[in-house]
């Protein structure tokens, strides 16, 4: 016998498979903006496929430095893309990102946001590469307004 079910969801359950991959960082101070972008701006819906981890699409610049990150990273998304039908991969950076601030690879001082936007240009690169027939997109999500009350979302 099964047990007891806690929770019944209101959403009806969708069968078909997404066509579009959102990537992007954990951080949930950014994931209702995130997810109203994904809405409103890319006309998707909440039904596609989400991978988040931190750093977001860092993972995906590793190949030359840490090949096990990436090839795990990779592993999923071509998984996805295959299983999936995906048509349409997403990906967004966003500022004051924890995970590049703690994993700089350089001794120097980088302008993070500088460096995340190149690592956006550089993935989208390798990820047309592997994969010419998706459509690649980049966007990089930033805070504004007086008080940073508002976040906005850069075409990269």
């Amino acid at each position: 016998m099964a047990p007891a079910p806690i929770y019944e969801s209101g959403v009806p359950w969708n069968p078909e498979r997404p066509d579009t991959v959102i990537i992007s960082c954990v951080d949930g101070r950014w994931r209702s903006q995130i997810q109203d972008f994904t809405l409103n701006y890319l006309k998707t819906d909440l039904h596609a496929d989400f991978l988040a981890v931190p750093g977001g699409i860092e993972p995906l610049t590793l190949f030359d430095l840490v090949p096990k990150d990436f090839n795990f990273f990779r592993r999923r998304l071509e998984g996805l893309i295959e299983a999936h039908g995906t048509k349409r991969i997403v990906a967004i950076a966003h500022q004051d990102c924890a995970w590049y601030k703690q994993h700089t690879r350089f001794p120097f001082k980088l302008d993070l946001r500088e460096r995340q936007v190149a690592d956006l240009k550089r993935v989208a690169s390798r990820l047309h590469e592997a994969f010419p027939d998706l459509a690649i997109e980049t966007y990089f999500a930033r805070l504004a307004g007086k008080a940073d009350e508002r976040v906005v979302f850069e075409l990269v």
